[in-house]
């Protein structure tokens, strides 16, 4: 028989049992630790005290910035003395590519870890990024950290999808602000947007708010793009050569934002990476800028990571990395390389700082990744052939229809074409290529969708972004390139001089110079009529100049060229309605979405033109057409609150109202239609309280900004009143009713130079004008004020003759 075991052994058992259990289990948790920790052996400790999970991220983007003119890449031309002491303190990656030379693309990649075939956005301005696409920004906010993003340009803006995951996102860039466009008046000054970034950070210095909760933070510094014009001392040290000064101008803003986070304490608990979206060509191959052509000085960029780990200071990386890589690399170094999305084209460059030689160096051979590059420009803009290029440590590799290759260990310049002498290492590249295409089309299903930018803006404003160059699409020679191999296209080796002009042009164009813009045109044109985007400015230059038949034509020829150009279509009906020919325009658009009914830009910009014209049934069932084929379209929700108001249905307008900010919360106009639906109540407190909403979010409304006058003028706040009415034609000098309220109110103070000065502005402007009348009666005060009887009471007669022109009042 068995016997139990004394109880004694049955204790022991257990306890065996026990502790048997608490071993395993504590292998595994060290194994699962090992596992976790494994990637950032040999970074070495963190500072006392803080630990892997309360580490914070920083990332500065530099737009435009070249390799070469910073201390760490070998640069003598530039004083960089906080670049070279990120270097000192952090890693520099020597070789590092951009998979895109325009801002939208290059930093689509850099917060998704996509290439721009995979995330789908090629161009600046016709793409954004699609809300399928997963982030950095995502993927943090959804481990706990607050997330804050602060851009320097209006094509970092939110509307082109990239501030997806940011909690606060620092953009504030309205384009209907701007009389006369330039590149420079679609940026801030890097200082200005780094003070808004510091006062987000003040949350987490010692008693912050947030000192218990982790951060992302991006800062974008758009200082080095064109126009270079450094501030003072930069200008002066660096005369005649300004993007230099732009250098050593962003240096110190970097110094600026670094010392901010180490006053507030953060340096030893943040990882901060600085990295630009691409560099600059300053003549080289013919370029003068980027997004053209694909050579060293636009495709290799600086990028360093400065880390609280003690291992990782001093250390340069000679292999070559991607700018894409930044994300997985970011996330290991945080301890959550978990988070890392699957099937992604960037790797963590954490097991290369890992293993380094004595020297710092990273070792050689460790994963090492050919950088990729792409530039679409030209074929969505001009019709020729894409650029696509392949960079290992040796050979840079451009596919082309006249292919090229560069042996850069002998050939930095890039002057000597080796592809017809070495094809055997252009077949291996080639296929390389092959597989960088196949690993996007893996990764492509769910994220792309990106190709028609949410644009809603009025019509100047799309004219603003035409003028930029901002609105591309798939241009084509006489018909869509969608399709072609890029060896049936031009190379655009052999169009740079026209590239050029063009670049000329449209910098003519934007800076209110449109005699010059089509002179150049013209040029372009009679060197290739194929050019769509020539035609496309020419009529955009033509319609400043206010040259409506002119405007037309251009429009006209840019549609028989590219059918679907919306933007065309969009600047034709425009036209036509400039000229009155308001049924035409009507047609035009008929015609078109009889071709693309999907097209939301489309049937909003038709239902405003129905809606203007009066024919409020028709612009009813446009706007429904519009939010059938995108029901994020909240200006469509505005035009249906106005038809609602129009017929007094103020309850069906502010159902209308609350869907469009429910759609977007700042979009223009819907505070100051719901304004007018409580002045037609009589709740005049609060219809001022939201025509100050709506100036709040859109200061240059001068309608907003003109009925909230007029309400404070009707209270018997003179000042205010009058200060609103300044500010509306401030805003708009044309604005003539607005200058004749204004006159009313300087004579109602006794100012009585300026009511005359405005009453005859407003009648110059609008002689016309149902307030004629006003501005007659106006100035026959002020002259019976001044003993001009005469004067006086032929202002009288005048005015009244006005009244009699208007007819009776119904």
């Amino acid at each position: 028989a068995v016997r139990d075991p004394p109880s004694f052994l049955r204790r022991r058992r257990s306890l065996w049992l026990t502790m048997a259990a608490f071993s395993l289990i504590a292998a595994v948790v060290f194994f699962l630790w090992r596992a976790r920790a494994g990637a950032l052996d040999g970074l070495g400790d963190l500072p006392r005290g803080v630990s892997t999970d309360e580490l914070n991220l920083l990332v500065v983007t530099l737009d435009t910035t070249r390799a070469d003119r910073l201390g760490p890449y070998g640069s003598t031309a530039v004083a960089t003395p906080n670049f070279d002491a990120l270097a000192e303190r952090g890693v520099v990656f020597e070789r590092a590519v951009t998979p895109a030379v325009l801002t939208l693309p290059a930093h689509s990649s850099i917060f998704t870890g996509h290439t721009p075939a995979a995330h789908g956005v090629r161009d600046n301005g016709g793409f954004y990024l699609s809300d399928k696409a997963t982030t950095l920004a995502e993927i943090l906010s959804s481990r706990g950290f607050a997330t804050g993003g602060f851009v320097s340009a209006y094509v970092l803006d939110r509307r082109w999808g990239i501030a997806q995951g940011f909690d606060r996102y620092f953009d504030d860039f309205d384009l209907s602000r701007i009389k006369s466009m330039s590149m420079g008046d679609i940026q801030r000054p890097g200082d200005a947007t780094i003070e808004q970034a510091l006062s987000w950070l003040d949350g987490w210095k010692v008693g912050g708010a947030n000192r218990d909760r982790r951060f992302f933070g991006w800062v974008h510094l758009y200082d080095p793009h064109a126009p270079y014009s450094p501030p003072e001392p930069f200008a002066s040290q660096y005369a005649g050569k300004p993007y230099n000064g732009e250098i050593a101008w962003t240096d110190a803003l970097l110094g600026r934002l670094l010392e901010g986070l180490r006053a507030r304490g953060l340096s030893e608990r943040t990882v901060v990476a600085v990295l630009a979206d691409h560099g600059e060509s300053l003549g080289e191959h013919g370029e003068t800028g980027h997004g053209f052509f694909l050579y060293e000085p636009t495709t290799h960029v600086p990028f360093f990571l400065a880390t609280p780990y003690a291992g990782l200071a001093g250390v340069r990386v000679p292999s070559v990395v991607r700018s894409f890589d930044l994300l997985p690399t970011a996330l290991d170094l945080l301890g959550l390389a978990d988070a890392t999305p699957a099937g992604i084209a960037g790797q963590s460059l954490v097991p290369a700082l890992a293993r380094r030689e004595s020297n710092g160096e990273a070792k050689r051979g460790v994963a090492p990744q050919a950088g990729y590059s792409e530039a679409f420009y030209s074929r969505f803009h001009y019709g020729w052939s894409e650029l696509r290029a392949i960079r290992t440590e040796r050979w840079h590799f451009i596919e082309a229809p006249r292919p090229e290759l560069y042996d850069l260990d002998r050939d930095p310049l890039e002057k000597e074409n080796l592809a017809a002498s070495e094809r055997r290492v252009v077949a291996d590249l080639r296929r390389a290529l092959a597989g960088i295409d196949r690993n996007a089309e893996g990764a492509r299903p769910g994220v792309t969708e990106s190709k028609g930018a949410r644009i809603e803006e009025d019509e100047e404003t799309l004219r603003k972004l035409a003028a930029l160059g901002y609105v591309g699409g798939d241009a084509g020679n006489g018909e869509s390139t969608a399709g072609k191999s890029f060896r049936d296209l031009p190379d655009p080796k052999d169009r740079v001089e026209v590239y050029n002009w063009m670049s000329k042009a449209r910098e003519a164009l934007s800076s209110g110079r449109p005699d010059e813009a089509i002179e150049t045109l013209r040029r372009v044109l009679a060197r290739d009529t194929e050019v769509i985007d020539a035609w496309f400015t020419l009529a955009n230059a033509y319609f400043q100049k206010r040259e409506w038949a002119l405007a037309g034509d251009a429009f006209k020829t840019t549609l028989a060229k590219k059918p679907d150009h919306d933007y065309a279509m969009i600047g034709l009906a425009d036209t036509l309605v400039a000229r009155g020919e308001v049924e035409d325009a009507i047609v035009g658009y008929r015609r078109f979405l009889d071709a693309d009914p999907k097209n939301a830009q489309i049937q909003y910009r038709f239902a405003q033109v129905l809606l203007d014209a009066g024919r409020d049934g028709d612009a009813e069932q446009a706007f429904a057409a519009t939010l059938a084929a995108d029901p994020r379209t909240a200006r469509a929700e505005v035009g249906r609150a106005v038809l609602a108001f129009r017929r007094r249905d103020f309850s069906a307008s502010r159902a209308a109202l609350d869907r469009a900010l429910t759609i977007d919360a700042a979009v223009r106009h819907a505070r100051y239609n719901l304004a007018l639906i409580l002045e037609a109540e009589g709740r005049e407190t609060e219809a001022i309280a939201a025509y100050e909403q709506e100036l709040a979010a859109h200061p240059d409304d001068a309608k907003a900004r003109f009925n909230l006058g007029r309400l404070r003028l009707r209270r018997g706040d003179l000042a205010g009143g009058a200060a609103e009415l300044s500010r509306a034609v401030e805003a708009n000098p044309d604005f003539a009713i607005g200058r004749y309220f204004l006159a009313q109110a300087h004579l109602q103070a006794g100012n009585l130079a300026s009511a005359a000065s405005e009453a005859r502005r407003a009648l110059e402007l609008s002689p016309r004008s149902e307030f004629a009348a006003l501005g007659h009666y106006v100035l026959a005060d002020v002259f019976n004020r001044q003993g001009r009887g005469a004067e006086a009471r032929e202002e009288v007669r005048r005015g009244r003759a006005a009244e009699v022109a208007l007819g009776p009042r119904k």
